[in-house]
């Protein structure tokens, strides 16, 4: 089941001159944030309809203006899925694992990510005094699942987090915590609703949520709910800048500053200098990219320009190698940031922590592998846990998961993210960085916090 919700972001416009979203400082992830601020908007006038559906694509619009840029680009360039070709410096030390607290890349992905979680938890507290019935209501239902992924998405690219201008620091774990708790309130309404698509949404973000919290059981069996063939996008357009998905501008003219690293591209690490055609190695229909490297926006770093992804809206299956064309990444693609694939692989992964099953994983493994067209494999133990790993990252390829999943394993004891000689050689070597910092415009514009 293919689900696109309506576009949104646009509307996040209109809904910003009816309310103002709260700034109340949270010091418990026990209950969502009751807010008020009668002077904004006669609450007579929430008893619309249309004004309800206004509120709750607010929150929608917000989510899917954080997640393709910064969360899946920026992101991105964190861990082993891209490399940047932009000749802007302080851009260009994400790619090398390095990012400063004082620069805008760390503001800009947490004041976004704020804002969409903010939204989230508001517009929430809101619906639930104004709707008549809040315990069956979609709207509801909606809104603490958007504000759930949210925390999600703070959690998976922040090193700490404050909330709504508060003092206390919050760490990956918790947000998984209170996007837990969001998930479960959402869902709870929406089986009440009867909306099945919102009970699969809140059930993949919950099995992320526990997977991430280390909570193998919950995992797997909310992950286990969900139907093989369920998707959720966050949806983007081509008639509007406000809601371009930003991923088709920068592999697109010649300031294209976008390409596959050394992990993901055909034929690996070995072969990534080497320009001769890659044509016969473009057999992953999941990871296709241009078969050459080209010089981008800086004129410095191997591009090879990725194509649409099995997360893709426009994905279309083909290969090079195949004599196809793969898919291009537009500016409407949109990106399915939960699915019932995703939950697999949570599933898979929560078992294979647990101990045991090695032979149903293994029955997984190759059943994504055919999709890629690669051979049945025969593993066990690490070598099968890395198999599982590395077709997770082909399944997910460039939607918002690598860094999460990187920070997980690191949590867990193993360190995948790239290290030694970067790609680009005038770069010299990675950095260390795993997420981005909390930063100085929070120290500054938040009372409750000092500059360190």
């Amino acid at each position: 089941m293919n689900i696109k919700r309506p576009l949104s972001r646009a509307v996040t416009l209109a809904a910003a001159g009816l309310i103002a979203v709260a700034a109340a400082a949270c010091s418990s992830f026990d209950s969502i944030l009751e807010v008020q601020n009668p002077d904004e908007l006669d609450e007579g006038l929430i008893q619309n309809a249309e004004l309800v559906e206004v509120l709750v694509n607010s929150v929608i619009g917000d989510f899917e203006e954080a997640f393709d840029d910064p969360f899946v680009w920026r992101g991105s360039m964190f861990t082993d899925e891209t490399l940047t070709g932009i000749n802007w410096e302080q851009t260009a030390r994400l790619s090398q694992r390095i990012v400063e607290f004082d620069e805008g890349d760390a503001d800009l992905m947490f004041s976004e990510i704020s804002a969409a979680l903010s939204q989230g938890d508001s517009i929430s507290s809101r619906l639930r005094t104004l709707l008549e019935s809040p315990d069956n209501a979609a709207s509801l239902a909606t809104t603490l699942i958007y504000a759930g992924y949210s925390y999600i998405l703070m959690a998976d690219a922040m090193c700490q987090a404050t909330i709504n201008v508060g003092s206390e620091f919050f760490q990956p774990v918790d947000l998984y915590a209170a996007a837990a708790e969001r998930f479960a309130e959402g869902r709870s309404v929406a089986q009440a609703a009867g909306e099945s698509d919102l009970v699969n949404l809140a059930l993949v973000g919950s099995s992320r949520a526990h997977l991430n919290l280390g909570d193998w059981g919950q995992a797997a069996g909310m992950a286990a709910q969900v139907p093989d063939d369920f998707r959720w996008y966050a949806n983007y357009s081509d008639t509007d800048p406000d809601v371009y998905n930003v991923l088709e501008a920068r592999v697109t003219g010649t300031n294209h500053s976008l390409g596959v690293t050394p992990t993901f591209v055909a034929g690996g690490a070995a072969l990534f200098d080497d320009q001769t055609d890659k044509t016969a190695l473009l057999t992953d229909p999941r990871v296709q990219h241009l078969p050459q490297w080209r010089l981008g926006h800086n004129q410095l770093t191997k591009l090879y320009t990725p194509k649409a992804g099995l997360m893709m809206s426009n994905y279309n299956g083909e290969t090079f190698a195949g004599g196809g064309e793969p898919a291009d990444l537009e500016r409407a693609t949109d990106i399915a940031f939960a699915s019932g694939l995703e939950a697999q692989h949570n599933l898979y992964e929560a078992m294979l922590e647990q101990g045991g099953n090695e032979a149903d994983i293994l029955a997984f493994v190759n059943e994504r592998r055919a999709v890629g067209n690669q051979e049945p494999v025969d593993l066990s133990g690490d070598a099968l846990k890395m198999e599982l790993r590395d077709q997770r990252g082909r399944d997910l390829y460039l939607a918002g998961y690598r860094l999460g999943d990187l920070r997980r394993w690191l949590r867990g004891g193993e360190d995948m993210f790239p290290s030694g000689q970067h790609p680009n050689e005038q770069w010299g070597q990675y950095g260390t960085a795993t997420c981005y910092p909390l930063p100085l415009e929070e120290y500054e514009g938040n009372p409750n916090l000092e500059v360190p």
